[in-house]
């Protein structure tokens, strides 16, 4: 038992650090926020859910918790997108250059574009560290949502600056630090 769950924890910090890597080359890529949430949703309840099912409640954890928990994340993040290794000038000036070759009438706010042209639907995109959570939410039903994801999502990668990628940093000194502590766990005992 005490093997699996060192396993467990190894093979969390493994995976953040691989999560580090990828995102300290720079490269600029746009992920579904629902991806993201089950991701870090499947770190969390790893642990716990081995020692459960372990313990014999296998399938009545699957189904009483597991499951609706990531049908709940999937719906809550429908037509959410982070965009990695950018900022938020990055992504304004992509989306008002798409909206304009688009003709549509935009109104510029911080951090979100309000569409005149469709109800004031808006699009946000606020900045934490070296990414951008785009909202295309409330545009989800709306025609221009396709061509936007996609012009949005082609010309990300195109930007020749660069920022600092301190997420990858984050998430890279998180799994070594999980690491190291479980190496001086396995010397300790």
């Amino acid at each position: 038992m005490v093997f699996y769950n060192l396993a467990i924890i190894s093979g969390t910090g493994v995976l953040l650090i691989l999560y580090g890597l990828i995102l300290l080359t720079r490269k600029k890529f746009m992920v579904r926020r629902e991806y993201d949430g089950v991701f870090v949703f499947f770190i969390a309840t790893l642990h716990p859910t081995i020692s459960l099912i372990e313990m014999g409640y296998g399938l009545q954890v699957l189904f009483i918790c597991i499951l609706p928990v990531t049908v709940i994340i999937i719906l809550l993040a429908r037509g959410r997108f982070t965009i990695t290794n950018v900022n938020e000038q990055m992504v304004s000036s992509i989306l008002t250059d798409i909206l304009i070759e688009k003709n549509i009438s935009y109104e510029k706010e911080k951090n979100s574009v309000v569409l005149k042209d469709y109800d004031n639907k808006r699009i946000t995109y606020p900045q934490t560290l070296n990414s951008v959570e785009l909202n295309l939410k409330d545009i989800r039903n709306l025609s221009i949502y396709e061509d936007v994801k996609i012009e949005l999502r082609s010309r990300i990668k195109e930007v020749k600056s660069t920022v600092f990628p301190s997420t990858g940093v984050f998430f890279l000194g998180l799994g070594i630090i999980i690491m190291v502590v479980l190496q001086y766990l396995l010397t300790k005992s």
